[in-house]
């Protein structure tokens, strides 16, 4: 009676095809996961911007932080350290600026270390710089979301 089974190497094929199908999938993975993310971000950022807008308009001044605006985003937080009104949500420290330049709004991405803002209604990124936030991932963001990065503070720090 012959026994009937796979041999060595087929099994030893099988795990190759596997392992080459995952180095392919899982970074492709990774980048839609930090697209996802930084979408999210997006929208509370023009949140954030237009409620800051309405706020400036009511008030009559540009002083006015997230806890004065009628959102919710997040927690409040107190470990951010970068600006004195900070919330956070899973993946982001987000801080209602406005008071100073141009800026409305900014997000810190706590996974890398990179900062979004809306600057003059555009969405800008800061990565990379040693003194503030930087990318330690080597992915690029700019790339992957297709928005230009600034070398000034994006209020982040």
């Amino acid at each position: 009676m012959k026994k009937k089974g796979f041999t060595l190497i087929e099994l030893l094929v099988v795990v190759l095809i596997i392992g080459i199908l995952s180095a392919i999938a899982l970074p492709q993975y990774k980048k839609a996961v930090v697209k996802a993310r930084f979408s999210e971000a997006m929208v509370n950022l023009k949140a954030i911007a237009q409620a800051h807008e309405v706020c400036r308009l009511e008030t009559g001044n540009g002083s006015c932080d997230i806890s004065d605006l009628s959102i919710s985003v997040g927690t409040k937080s107190e470990n951010y350290g970068g600006c004195n009104d900070a919330y956070e949500t899973e993946h982001f420290y987000y801080c209602s600026l406005g008071t100073t330049g141009d800026e409305d709004a900014a997000a810190l991405y706590i996974d890398d270390d990179v900062c979004l803002c809306i600057v003059d209604g555009e969405f800008m990124l800061q990565e990379g710089d040693a003194d503030c936030v930087g990318g330690y991932s080597g992915m690029d963001y700019s790339k992957l979301l297709n928005i230009p990065t600034t070398t000034s503070s994006c209020g982040c720090c």
